[in-house]
């Protein structure tokens, strides 16, 4: 009988391949899960292209890598300057301007943060180390859920690349407490939301609990998981060539021992088992679902959301199945958190267009047809709660580009030659309300999903 862990390469092949029920939980809304990757098909769809395989480590390309990581600081050097001139708005106002400047960029399945060559003592890059996790700690090519809003909290704070590399670390890792002065490494990236995330950046000034706190506390409840880091290190030693991923062949082999024996052995008290508590909004008060199926929203509550801040959707552990197997026996932990991204406020006036309302069906069993629609202000101004993130809801290996008519479409097939074009899952912004009631495939899977249970809100500071 195959195992449960054996199944996790199955699953997330196949999850953009295969129709699954809402029990499933799998095809179905945005699911971001750390440190465990769709495999294969993927692969080559997104990210870097692996050179050779052997049993134990997959080599990256180095100049990709080093071209990849050298755009992305340019990116970043450019962002900071263009930014700037918006240092004296609201934080609201600077967050639209940075999302803007990263709206549609494709989500990337995998690769999308690792450790590269950077020295783990050092808080600004220099080259020449070597680690399990050799994608770059960041890049603008690609981004998932996490790494944009890492990304932006960086951005926000930094007025400079050196600046930007030190916050940057400074979110993204700390997980393990930064032992013996060294931050870059995997076993110290925050790889969890819920443990890791957010109690470290809560500690370091960049976020506060706005949830169990504040206007916010009296609508909240409370959920409980139990993460186990160890088992989840353990369950990605079961398949090596795909966790260790290393810039030269020279390397390989003690990055794979690494892997296997440092990180099993992880002297961390919190890291053996760590029962966690959070605090979440639940979506049936954001939300009213109204006697026709339809939803209103809950404009009182809503206006009460600080803004900016990170938006994290939360899950039911005990609800949370894939193909009917408990999250926590396929990745070896529990979590609450599957999605993440940013709320701010932006105000609108007539005839200015909020986004692009794009809505998937089955034509027949398989295949998917996406109708997208320009939504506008239709009043002197529109003031509206937005949500952007990096979404991976849309139909995989779809495409978002202007067809001949100069309307956007998500569509399977490829634009002519000369057409720029990226993914549909993409970094997007859409009012909060919309992205919470979206209907997709027949369902509002955000709303009718049993194991989604509300929202857990981080003041950005």
């Amino acid at each position: 009988m195959q195992s449960k862990k054996s199944l996790a390469a199955f699953i997330f092949l196949y999850t953009t391949l295969c129709t699954f029920t809402l029990a499933d939980d799998l095809n179905h809304g945005d699911i971001y899960l750390s440190g465990h990757t769709r495999i294969a098909l993927l692969q080559q769809l997104h990210g870097f292209h692996p050179s050779k395989v052997s049993h134990s480590y997959t080599v990256l390309e180095k100049n990709e890598y080093k071209k990849t990581f050298a755009n992305a600081r340019h990116q970043i050097e450019k962002i900071l300057k263009n930014l700037d001139s918006h240092r004296k708005q609201t934080r609201d106002q600077q967050v639209t301007f940075i999302t803007q400047q990263l709206i549609n960029i494709p989500y990337m399945q995998m690769n999308g943060m690792g450790e590269g060559d950077w020295q783990p003592t050092s808080q600004v890059y220099k080259p020449g180390a070597a680690h399990v996790k050799q994608n770059p700690v960041y890049r603008l090519d690609g981004l998932n859920c996490q790494t944009f809003v890492q990304v932006v909290m960086a951005l926000l704070h930094s007025n400079n690349v050196s600046q930007f590399d030190r916050n940057y670390l400074k979110i993204s890792y700390g997980a393990a407490g930064n032992p013996l002065g060294e931050i870059v490494h995997y076993y110290n990236r925050n790889n969890f939301v819920d443990a890791d995330f957010n109690p470290v950046n809560q500690h370091n000034g960049w976020l506060v609990d706005a949830t169990s706190n504040g206007v916010l506390a009296p609508y909240s409840k409370t959920i409980y998981a139990n993460i186990t880091r160890q088992k989840w290190f353990s369950y990605q030693q079961q398949n090596l060539a795909e966790n260790v991923l290393v810039l030269n062949h020279s390397i390989g082999q003690a990055m794979a021992k690494r892997f296997t024996t440092v990180y099993s052995t992880l002297n961390f008290p919190h890291f053996d088992s760590e029962h966690l508590a959070i605090s979440y909004i639940p979506k049936e008060s954001l939300a009213i679902r109204q006697t026709d199926g339809s939803f209103k929203p809950n404009q009182q509550l809503l206006d009460k959301i600080p803004t900016p801040s990170v938006a994290e959707i939360v899950r039911d552990v005990k609800k949370w199945n894939l193909y009917g197997i408990k999250i926590k026996d396929i990745i070896g932990s529990e979590l609450t958190i599957s999605h993440i991204g940013l709320l701010y406020r932006q105000t609108f006036h007539d005839g200015d267009l909020i986004y692009y309302k794009t809505s998937c069906a089955y034509e027949n069993q398989s295949y998917k047809v996406c109708k997208v629609t320009p939504v506008r202000c239709e009043k002197h101004q529109c003031h509206e709660l937005m949500f952007s993130h990096a979404t991976d809801a849309f139909p995989s290996r779809y495409f978002w580009y202007k067809n001949l008519n100069k309307n956007y479409t998500c569509s399977p097939q490829r634009p002519q030659p000369g057409i720029p074009y990226t993914s549909c899952n993409r970094v997007v912004s859409l009012p909060f309300f919309a992205y919470l009631t979206d209907y997709q495939l027949g369902s509002y899977w955000n709303m009718d999903i049993p194991s989604i249970i509300g929202l857990h809100i981080e003041k950005l500071t």
